[in-house]
């Protein structure tokens, strides 16, 4: 079988959760099938050779042009055609010639549910590529249950039909080697995510405020970029007190060594977010051994091993009271229990072979 993989995600600076999903099952899948020529395709082919590697069954295709349109259009189909593929494999969206089977993996429909957090033209436009995609696809995955069902209800799927392959946690975060920086603070409250309403920053950063936490010591260290307006919450930061405005750090990107040590080093892991097709940084952090509070909405009520940290944002009191039975009490054995169970649920070597049974119908 010859298996080509649409990786021009991987194009952009910005590492996103389709990259991880990505990277993460074909790092584990050549060597699981070797009877599947695997056909990378992307623009930057130093990039994902690098990923990827060199393996016998491992083959670099790249793509030419920058538009999106005349590559899911024209440019993939051709590539397809020339390389004789059997399977393709996209990440949400397929193109519209479909000369080979297809598998899509649709990793939520969030805009559906939640319109107030996508603008118009993305909800017209991939609303109705999302689901073409989804309907043709001879193959449908998707990251969690709350997807699943989801896709099921708005797009009048079988359940039973889609397969679900969720995210999981590199290796890495579960001995992170590394002294402290001398920049970090000595005690911190982590959020990593990128920066849009959905993620819900404001609900942290007027926790932070409203539980003095500047005033005992503490920093809120916010990692990622702004990829949607978020008027709120600048207006937010904006209202505090310089004192309190002066411990909440925001970092825009940062290397992954250093991102790691950030994990290692937090006092709290605060996850707020509102609406997620999984959610991979909280199980990142609470495979790092930190004690993490989540959100129990949409994706994220998945994460079961969290217990009573795993609460409803909008209950204020729960979430103050939460704060600082963490901050005041770390249980390392309770978070030694957590780290192994989400080593046990969310590895990528069983996600692959899971995945590698369900290539089984286009063998």
């Amino acid at each position: 079988m010859r298996l080509l993989i649409d990786c021009h995600c991987f194009d952009f600076e910005i590492s996103q959760g389709i990259t991880t999903y990505i990277q993460g099952i074909y790092s584990e899948l050549p060597d699981l099938a070797q009877d599947i020529e695997f056909f990378f395709v992307a623009s930057n082919i130093g990039k994902i050779k690098r990923i990827f590697g060199e393996r016998e069954n491992i083959h670099y295709v790249p793509l030419v042009s920058k538009n999106k349109i005349y590559r899911l259009l024209f440019e993939i189909p051709d590539i397809i055609r020339k390389n004789n593929i059997d399977v393709a494999h996209f990440q949400y969206v397929s193109p519209l010639i479909k000369n080979c089977k297809t598998i899509v993996t649709l990793h939520d429909i969030l805009f559906v549910d939640y319109p107030q957090y996508f603008p118009f033209p993305y909800r017209f436009f991939k609303g109705a590529a999302f689901k073409l995609s989804a309907k043709r696809a001879d193959l449908l995955c998707t990251v969690s249950d709350y997807s699943r069902k989801q896709i099921e209800h708005h797009y009048k799927l079988n359940g039973d039909d889609i397969v679900i392959t969720p995210n999981a946690v590199s290796e890495d975060f579960y001995s992170i080697d590394g002294d402290r920086p001398k920049d970090f603070p000595e005690k911190y409250i982590l959020y990593v995510s990128r920066i849009e309403p959905r993620k819900n920053h404001v609900a942290l950063v007027r926790a932070f405020n409203r539980l003095n936490l500047a005033e005992k010591g503490y920093e809120l260290v916010l990692i990622g970029r702004e990829t949607v307006p978020t008027p709120e919450l600048h207006q937010v930061l904006d209202e505090l007190k310089d004192n309190v405005r002066y411990r909440i750090r925001v970092i825009h990107q940062s290397p992954f060594a250093e991102l790691k040590l950030w994990y290692k080093y937090a006092d709290l892991f605060i996850y707020p977010t509102v609406a997620e097709g999984f959610g991979i940084p909280p199980i990142e952090a609470g495979a790092a051994g930190v004690p993490v509070i989540c959100n129990n909405a949409t994706a994220m009520s998945d994460f079961s091993f969290f217990g009573n940290n795993l609460i409803d944002f909008s209950d204020k009191n729960i979430l103050d009271r939460i704060i600082m039975n963490c901050l005041n009490d770390r249980d390392s054995d309770r978070l030694n229990l957590i780290s192994k169970e989400i080593k046990q649920k969310y590895n990528w070597h069983s996600i692959a072979e899971e995945f590698n049974k369900s290539l089984n119908a286009f063998r």
